[in-house]
């Protein structure tokens, strides 16, 4: 599974979490690691129709923008084949 599949599968599994930010990627069970702030960027960019970019200080944050149900079951449907 790439890095930006990691995250984003880890922000699908986890409906209850406002939102994320790089340090959730680096360590732990969804461990990316350093390059996190970049594969976050790299989802804005692949998926800015579910993904709602912002910042907490100097920090960028993730949220899924749950309203977009069609696309999330699109997505889930995805990783339940390629990746479970």
């Amino acid at each position: 599974m790439t890095q930006t599949n990691r995250i984003l599968k880890a922000m699908l599994d986890n409906p209850g979490k406002k939102y994320w930010t790089a340090s959730d990627f680096q360590h732990g069970e969804h461990f990316v690691g350093y390059e996190a702030t970049a594969r976050m960027s790299e989802l804005i960019n692949k998926y800015s129709n579910i993904i709602i970019p912002g910042k907490e200080g100097r920090f960028r944050t993730l949220s899924l923008d749950w309203n977009k149900e069609k696309e999330i079951k699109e997505l889930k449907q995805l990783f339940e084949v390629d990746y479970e």
